[in-house]
């Protein structure tokens, strides 16, 4: 009897470890959906490619303004980068799914970042999140120090590159 309640017990903790890992691949395919969504808003809008140079601003969670465009290409291609960021910003904060009040759509603790480095004409898009146990410390400043304390052994992030070619000749 005590070598059955033993293995129940193992079984038992064996069942909470595959319920997070299956929670953290849930959580990583949702974030890999939300960069490539932004790094597509990024490719088709080459008119008004400069707007998605955020620099240090992080959008999600804590994110509270609404994003505005005034340079780079028509009025219609700034207000179309204006509302994809705003758009992914909402997606990254869960605001599409709430339940008594809160929002409950997204990843957990979720932040967005959009480098630009103009010398490679490359965007960096990168998407972080809050995990469920310690792994080791990832390396991007988006959303440094929200995960963990200092070390981050919480934030989990994907990250993809736009090269944005030249095409004035």
């Amino acid at each position: 009897m005590l070598i059955f309640a033993l293995g129940l017990l193992g079984c038992a903790g064996l069942q909470g470890r595959a319920q997070k890992s299956q929670q953290e691949a849930y959580q990583r395919v949702h974030a890999i959906n939300m960069l490539t969504i932004m790094l597509g808003n990024i490719s088709a809008n080459s008119d008004a490619r400069g707007c998605y140079q955020l620099g240090g601003t992080e959008l999600g969670v804590g994110y509270r303004q609404s994003y505005r465009c005034t340079s780079h290409g028509s009025a219609e291609a700034q207000q179309q980068a204006a509302d994809s960021v705003n758009q992914w910003s909402d997606l990254l904060q869960g605001v599409h799914t709430t339940s008594g009040g809160n929002n409950v759509g997204g990843l957990l603790n979720a932040r967005g970042c959009i480098e630009y480095d103009s010398a490679s004409s490359r965007y960096i898009v990168t998407v972080v999140w809050q995990g469920l146990t310690e792994a080791s410390a990832t390396d991007s400043s988006c959303g440094e120090g929200n995960y963990g304390g200092a070390s981050n052994r919480l934030r989990r992030l994907v990250s993809g590159t736009f090269y944005a070619p030249d095409l004035k000749g």
